[in-house]
């Protein structure tokens, strides 16, 4: 697809005033403190060239100290400029970054937007430095957060229509099968969310208590597992 449709079509492009807003509210602000404390256990401080990947407004960014972000939102990356963020219009599937450049990466509730994740694992891998570091915070498929968005897209919410979420299992085992070596993992509870959104069968299910999870990496080997 045409980077510029695919721009013009993105929820987050669309959207932009209303995400980041969200922030500000007494619901969001709660959230984005709880998960940004979840997210400084595996990344403080972030030494070195870092880079987000889905760096939206530069909200996280901005509070983890990483200067570098990409998005595919032009009205995003305007929004991360003024936080300060050295933010530039690209995908996550086609890093704008030399062979091994950076120290590390870290994606913030990106991974459930992209079409195919492991193409942008593989570009990840390919621009972080040998026993440089991947972090990714998902909100987890089996917590009560990630079936609440799942419900809401099936109900045509314009973020999470798109959206495709993931254990923290399945995240684990996609980095690994593109050159990553799993470090740790991180959780944080997050207020409950609308429980009419919960049905019998939902509620019998055996839901992840924490509704956003941490994991970090590290790059140690090449593709396919060879040395460097």
């Amino acid at each position: 697809m045409n980077p510029a449709n695919r721009n013009s079509k993105s929820p987050f492009e669309n959207h932009s005033a209303e995400y980041d807003q969200w922030f500000d509210s007494e619901s969001g602000s709660a959230i984005f403190s709880l998960e940004l404390g979840c997210l400084k256990q595996a990344l403080e401080p972030p030494m070195g060239s870092w880079l987000e990947i889905g760096v939206g407004s530069g909200r996280f960014a901005d509070a983890l100290g990483i200067e570098t972000g990409i998005d595919p939102s032009p009205t995003m990356i305007a929004m991360a400029a003024k936080r300060g963020i050295k933010a530039s219009l690209a995908f996550g599937e086609n890093l704008p970054f030399e062979d091994a450049m950076l120290d590390g990466a870290i994606m913030v509730c990106t991974i459930c937007f992209l079409d195919d994740p492991s193409i942008t694992l593989r570009e990840c891998h390919r621009v972080i430095k040998r026993d440089g570091r991947l972090i990714i915070g998902v909100i987890p498929a089996d917590s009560p957060w990630g079936i609440y968005h799942s419900q809401r897209g099936k109900q045509g919410h314009a973020f999470y229509s798109s959206a495709r979420f993931y254990t923290a299992a399945e995240i684990r085992m996609l980095a690994e099968s593109n050159g990553f070596t799993f470090q740790a993992e991180h959780g944080c509870i997050l207020p409950k969310p609308d429980d009419a959104f919960f049905t019998d069968d939902i509620s019998r299910q055996a839901l992840r208590e924490e509704s956003f999870v941490v994991l970090s990496f590290i790059k140690r080997n090449n593709q396919g597992g060879k040395q460097e």
